[in-house]
Order: C-alpha cells, then sequence, then structure tokens
C-alpha cells in the first residue's frame, strides 16, 4: 500500500491486510443473515462487498449464488454457483444450487444430472430428488388435442373456412412429436394440409424442430413443404431474451417459395412479453419482406390475452400478397385439461377484398 510519494512502513501493511479480511468476513456474516432474513438484495449488497476484498472466497460465491436465487435472479445464481466449483470442486451445495436453478426453469434432466454429480450423502439434495420427480409426475401433459375452426367474411367474394386437428405426444420433458391436418375452403376451392413436426430441447433454453408436410392434389396450399427452426434463450429471468429463427422451403402450384423468418421474443416480466418478426419471401427470383408485432400478457396463471398487428407477404392463396392485419384473442384454461380459444383478424390485402375472421379453438391435455 502506497501513498503519493510515501512509502508506508511495514508494520501499516500488516495491520491494513488483516483489516481488510476482518471487513470482509463481517460482510460474509451481515449478508448471510440478511439473506437467511429474507432480504436478498440486502444481503447481495454485503456479500459483494465481501467478495471485492476476497474474490476467491468460495463461501462467499455460494452465499451470492443462494441470494440471487432467492431474488430470482436465475442466471446470476448460476455464475456465481459454477464459480464456486471452480474455486471448490467438492462443494457439494454448489452443485445443489445449479439444480435448484435448473428445477425452477423447468430442466429436470438438467437438475438431475446435477444432483447426480453430488457424491457423499446429502438430505437437501435427496429431498429435492423427491420434488423433481414429483414435478416430472406433474408435467401438464403427456397427449394434447387441438381443434380450431374459423371463418372469414371476404368482401364481394365468397367466405373462406378452416378446420386444423393438431394431435401431440410428449415423449418426456425434452422431445414432443405432433401430427396436424388442416382443411380450408377458399373461393369454392378446398384443400386438406397434412404435417408431421418433431420438437427437442437439446440444451437448457435452447430448442429445435423440425417438419415435413404436404397437400394431395394441392389447389392452393404447398404440395410439399420442410421447415426447420431453432430457439435460443439468451438470458434469463423475469427479463428473458429468447433469438428465434424459422426456415421454410415450400412447392406451390404456382412455384417454388422459401421463407426465412427471425424474430426475437422479449419478456417484460414472467407473466408478459412481445414478439417482433421479420418475415422473408423468395419466390421466382423475387424477394419480399414485412413484419409481425405481438403482445400477450397473462393477468392469471389460467387467462392469457394477445393482439397484434403485421404488414407482411401473406401465402394463404397460394401466392405472396401483400397484406395489413390486425389480430387479438383470449386463451382460457378451465380446469387442468381444457383450454378455451377465441381470437378475431382484420385482414387488408393489396386488393379490393379485406377479410375478417373469427377463429374459435379447444383443446384437451391429459
Amino acid at each position: 500500500m502506497k501513498l503519493t510519494g510515501v512509502a508506508l512502513p511495514l508494520s501499516v501493511l500488516a495491520l491494513a491486510v488483516p483489516a481488510a479480511a476482518q471487513t470482509a468476513a463481517q460482510d460474509y456474516e451481515a449478508g448471510v443473515a440478511a439473506r437467511q432474513a429474507g432480504n436478498p438484495d440486502e444481503a447481495l449488497r454485503t456479500l459483494n462487498r465481501a467478495a471485492l476484498v476476497d474474490p476467491d472466497n468460495a463461501d462467499i460465491r455460494l452465499q451470492i449464488g443462494l441470494a440471487c436465487l432467492a431474488a430470482g435472479r436465475l442466471d446470476e445464481a448460476e455464475a456465481a454457483f459454477r464459480r464456486t466449483l471452480e474455486l471448490s470442486p467438492d462443494y457439494d451445495d454448489a452443485r445443489l444450487g445449479l439444480a435448484r436453478v435448473a428445477l425452477r426453469r423447468g430442466e429436470y434432466d438438467v437438475a438431475r444430472v446435477e444432483l447426480d454429480g453430488i457424491r457423499q450423502p446429502h438430505a437437501e439434495a435427496d429431498a429435492l430428488r423427491t420434488q423433481i420427480e414429483a414435478a416430472i409426475a406433474e408435467v401438464p401433459w403427456r397427449w394434447r388435442i387441438d381443434l380450431v375452426g374459423s371463418y372469414s367474411w371476404v368482401d364481394r367474394l365468397a367466405d373462406w373456412q378452416s378446420a386444423t386437428l393438431v394431435v401431440q405426444h410428449r415423449f418426456d420433458e425434452r422431445t414432443t412429436v405432433g401430427a396436424t391436418a388442416d382443411a380450408t375452403r377458399r373461393f369454392d376451392r378446398a384443400d386438406i394440409y397434412l404435417e408431421a413436426r418433431v420438437d427437442h430441447r437439446f440444451a437448457p433454453g435452447a430448442y429445435v424442430h423440425f417438419l415435413v408436410g404436404g397437400t394431395p392434389d394441392a389447389e392452393y396450399r404447398p404440395q410439399r413443404q420442410f421447415g426447420v427452426g431453432a430457439a435460443i434463450r439468451a438470458h434469463g429471468g423475469p427479463y428473458a431474451t429468447v433469438l428465434r429463427l424459422d426456415v421454410l422451403q415450400a412447392q406451390y402450384r404456382s412455384g417454388d417459395v422459401q421463407t426465412v423468418t427471425p424474430g426475437i421474443e422479449q419478456y417484460i416480466d414472467s407473466l408478459a412479453w412481445i414478439t417482433v418478426q421479420w418475415i422473408n419471401i423468395w419466390g421466382r427470383f423475387r424477394h419480399e419482406s414485412g413484419w409481425q408485432v405481438r403482445g400477450d400478457v397473462m393477468p392469471t396463471d389460467r387467462l392469457r390475452l394477445f393482439a397484434g398487428a403485421s404488414d407482411a407477404p401473406d401465402l394463404d392463396v397460394g401466392f405472396a400478397i401483400e397484406t395489413f392485419s390486425l389480430f387479438g384473442g383470449v386463451s382460457l384454461d378451465v380446469g387442468n385439461h381444457l383450454t378455451l380459444r377465441l381470437s378475431f383478424a382484420h385482414e387488408d390485402p393489396r386488393g379490393p377484398a379485406d377479410r375478417d375472421t373469427l377463429g374459435i379453438g379447444i383443446g384437451y391435455r391429459f
């Protein structure tokens, strides 16, 4: 320690180092007490102060992780627990903390992997294993059936109708497979589009899906269609950000069409989020693009409201038509198995025929 132009004597240095260590120890004890008293913000203030003095102290890093976990700051909690294990690889409480973070995220397989790293008998780890198995047993559904019907009033032209049946099976918390049959009528011409899809979570916060579909004797729906998509959670917590990308290759009677749609989903808190998409379509060496913005909010854990707008190419009639749309709807869970949905959209394509569409849906999961 040195003042400008003045070297401090060794006796002063010897006194300064124990004093700093004593201050860090006091901050550590105060932080633990604040966390145990249910005040994680105060705990983090004192624990972070202690970490500035003693950055390689595994106990301080563990307590920072526990305080972040109590505050719902899951990404920061995970980072603190991992730093604890870097400093002390056999610190079982840090692995237990990582398991609790994964459980809060619903990543049950990740939580079990972290618990498997605990080699010594640990009562809290055993209790958490039981909690994880109970959570897995209460997975909302293994099978899900959704039926949606819609009717569109088209200005000065024949009205449109559609009916969609989706059946999904969740093998585990990672993988879901589904099949879709979508029957539509446009201008007195009918198509039935069939699709198979697989969704898979290959890492915490990282998802991918694959789909293949087609329409026998297609009039305006895709004759063949292949698609892939991915979603990556950039960071978690109540203000999570999810990056998305969807790519489709489709063959219509009018020619091949490629669709590339990057997007971002930003959570305002855990019960409200905004999704923005940039829609790009290529067909016959022509590129068209547009956007869609949608907001979702859940006033309760059973009620979801959404509304949005888009100005983008629409392929409902087999070729791209620039269309401006306003839409909104509501989804209500009735009990633990039944969901009811209602939606409405007004579409204004670049042409003479505006459309108003009413959609009604029902879903059952078991």
